[in-house]
């Protein structure tokens, strides 16, 4: 287990040292990408799209869940020295919860954008694509490691799946 923790760290380096030219992109996705994808998603609400509750549930289900997580599992963010941005309250690092909400969010707005004739796939493309950067930018600016928001990623997925499944 504590091999794995040392390649994360080591992964999560090298990915850092290869995105810092695009470190004003990364910087700006990681404070307010999650800001895009949820104006986005209040844009399909009003216009009718889709009811509130298949997608604000299942993001404030998976935010919940992974937040109690954090407080379980503990696991310390990247140094802060590490860190690119300023956090207005540090809570632990794993599961990345703007990850696992972001994706959330975009697996919700999917399963709705798939069911349209016309631009459906390729909006459901943006949407997952968009989220992944939003993980990816947390890693960027040094206040998650890589498997934080992998994992992040999965549960978003998994909580997201299974609520639209039982609805």
């Amino acid at each position: 287990m504590l091999y794995m923790l040392h390649f994360d760290e080591h992964l999560t380096t090298q990915i850092r040292e290869a995105g810092r030219p695009l470190l004003p992109m990364w910087r700006f996705l990681a404070s307010y990408g999650i800001v895009g994808l949820f104006a986005f998603g209040l844009a399909m609400i009003a216009s009718g799209t889709v009811s509130w509750f298949t997608l604000l549930v299942p993001v404030a289900l998976t935010h919940g869940i992974t937040l109690v997580l954090q407080l379980v599992i503990r696991r310390p963010r990247p140094p802060i020295a590490m860190s690119e941005i300023r956090m207005w309250y540090r809570t632990p690092s794993f599961p990345s919860a703007h990850s696992a909400g972001s994706m959330a969010f975009a697996v919700a707005i999917s399963a709705v954008l798939l069911s349209l004739p016309t631009y459906g796939v390729a909006l459901s493309v943006a949407c997952i694509g968009f989220a992944l950067l939003i993980g990816l930018s947390r890693v960027m600016v040094g206040v998650h490691y890589l498997g934080d928001v992998l994992v992040g990623f999965l549960f978003g997925i998994l909580v997201t799946g299974v609520f639209l499944a039982v609805l």
